[in-house]
């Protein structure tokens, strides 16, 4: 029972992910359930990557905009961007993405049960 509710949890957290993703960066949603979280994640992350390299090609001003309305720091963008060679600062990027999200998140769910 618990470990069906953690389950339950789990992608409803990654669904919200996923809609945010794909508003922000126009990812393509996903249609199966991944087997796992971890496998869910690296679907999401591999998918932000190459769409985060185009924008670094196409229209870096884009990416900068949505950064900034994701609340990433000038500092970690800064540090991405340091790694120089366009996969490094791709994968950075898409991490910092997916932990902010993921954050805020959980901070609205949190905040919504308090306010029940």
């Amino acid at each position: 029972q618990f470990h069906l509710i953690s389950l339950l949890f789990i992608i409803m957290k990654h669904k919200d992910l996923e809609e945010i993703l794909v508003r922000q960066f126009s990812l393509t949603p996903l249609s199966d359930v991944p087997d796992s979280e971890s496998a869910y994640l690296k679907y999401i992350q591999e998918e932000l990557i190459k769409r985060i390299s185009y924008l670094i090609q196409t229209d870096i001003d884009r990416l900068v905009q949505i950064l900034y309305r994701i609340d990433i720091s000038a500092e970690q963008t800064d540090f991405a961007f340091s790694k120089g060679e366009l996969k490094f600062i791709a994968q950075d990027l898409s991490m910092l993405i997916i932990k902010r999200q993921l954050s805020k998140i959980e901070y609205a769910r949190n905040f919504n049960k308090e306010n029940k």
